[in-house]
């Protein structure tokens, strides 16, 4: 399924149309059902923090940045991008919609200033290479203010025990070969949902090339040299505990690694770098009819990154981040007469980030925290094909417990509200197209 969307706010910024477009083909996966069923995700969210550390050089600021993993902050983020993401995400139903087909493609944007646009993009297709073996392929590109990458990845599946099971093989494809992953997992289907574990390697090929081959500095200014390699272990639950209630469950760790990062120029010049990583999430919903769900949700993420100079290093690589965002939150989805769909969701979020130094002459440390509260509502006109239109509220509103030096600060000091109204054409089950504009 597609959707692309790109929408300004009118106050602050000239009065652009959003643009949206959704297509899939009209084969869904098994488990696929409508654009109507009613229910939300985790998957998206899971899937973000997943990228965050197998794409880590796909981060706004790059794998050597000091900025940290989750990189969260950036100086070029308005009063404003916070809502923007909000406003420009796909819708619960349409997300849930996603992730159950096999086949499909997305994309969405909106105006983030004069000069840039957020942009999202997602391609999926599944090939059969026999009875039991297929391959998918996934694209996923990102332009935001946390993220710049352009990932594609290959997964090979094997079907087993009468297709109730299904082992599969992933490696994600980068043209830096330092940084190709891969993952080897095993899916069983408790039809209609599923348990998914795995394990992965992390920069497999990375010692080879940067120890091995010895890669020259034009190439690669700075070498890589794992003292421990980074592995990981994923878990993903999307279960019916009985006909009313469905659960959803992630999970990944992150085991302790620490890797060299030299100048291939000045001898022992550069940093060891520690990093350690892990999240998990929860959704339980609840269907009191097939037409309506009303759901909960929690999320937690941690990543720590400690730096200590090399011999020759620079002094201001010595410290210790930690950063750390919570999320709980519930939503209601409700299909009320037949044409007409009502989904809502609020939310509260904590983030802290801690940047601890032994020196303080150096720099400062920090001790930072944030509480903010965000939702969304929409109602939507939508027809099985033809006409569709959405009108939507937008909101947060923030707290700034603990003031320090973070950059970008300066953009979390404004609470928002925003009204939106999108105009659009469904193509059967097919494809939408979605303009829209929004008021703040």
């Amino acid at each position: 399924m597609l959707r692309k969307s790109n929408a300004l706010s009118a106050a602050a910024k000239p009065s652009w149309l959003v643009m949206a477009l959704l297509a899939a083909p009209a084969v869904a996966s098994a488990q696929a059902d409508s654009l109507d069923l009613a229910s939300a995700t985790l998957r998206g969210w899971e899937e973000n923090r997943w990228l965050a550390i197998y794409d880590r050089d796909g981060s706004y600021f790059g794998r050597a940045s000091n900025r940290g993993i989750l990189q969260r902050f950036n100086e070029a983020m308005d009063f404003e991008y916070h809502i923007d993401v909000i406003s420009y995400s796909p819708a619960l139903i349409e997300t849930r919609d996603w992730y159950r087909r096999e086949n499909g493609a997305r994309g969405w944007g909106g105006s983030l200033n004069h000069l840039m646009l957020l942009a999202e993009g997602h391609f999926k297709v599944s090939v059969p290479l026999g009875e039991t073996w297929s391959t998918d392929a996934r694209f996923i590109h990102q332009e935001t203010l946390t993220a710049q990458r352009s990932l594609l990845w290959i997964r090979f599946n094997h079907d087993l025990f009468d297709r109730r099971g299904r082992a599969f093989f992933r490696s994600t494809l980068n043209t830096d070969k330092s940084q190709i992953d891969f993952e080897l997992g095993f899916i069983w289907r408790a039809a209609p949902g599923e348990i998914s574990v795995s394990l992965g390697a992390l920069d497999l090929f990375s010692d080879l090339i940067y120890q091995k081959l010895e890669i020259g500095a034009g190439l690669a200014p700075m070498a890589l040299d794992y003292i421990s390699r980074p592995y990981t272990g994923r878990l993903a639950v999307d279960l019916p505990l009985s006909r009313r209630f469905r659960l959803e469950a992630y999970g990944l760790a992150l085991t302790p690694s620490q890797v060299i990062f030299e100048s291939q120029t000045v001898p022992d010049s550069g940093f060891v770098q520690e990093e350690r990583y892990a999240y998990t999430g929860g959704l339980l919903e609840f269907k009191p009819t097939p037409a309506t769900a009303v759901g909960t949700f929690g999320t937690w993420v941690r990543a720590r990154l400690g730096r200590r100079p090399l011999p020759a290093g620079v002094p201001e690589d010595d410290f210790d981040l930690t950063e750390k965002t919570w999320n709980a939150g519930v939503y209601v989805i409700g299909r009320m007469r037949q044409r007409f769909v009502l989904e809502a969701w609020v939310a509260h979020v904590w983030r802290t980030e801690d940047r601890l130094r032994p020196d303080t002459t150096v720099a400062p440390q920090v001790e930072y925290e944030d509480r903010s509260w965000a939702g969304r509502a929409t109602l939507t006109y939508r027809a099985a094909s033809g006409f569709r239109a959405d009108w939507g509220f937008d909101t947060l509103d923030r707290n700034i417990v603990k003031e320090d030096r973070v950059p970008g600060l300066g953009a979390l000091r404004r609470d928002n509200s925003r009204l939106r109204i999108g105009l659009g054409w469904h193509f059967g089950s097919r494809a939408l197209f979605l303009l829209g504009v929004n008021q703040d």
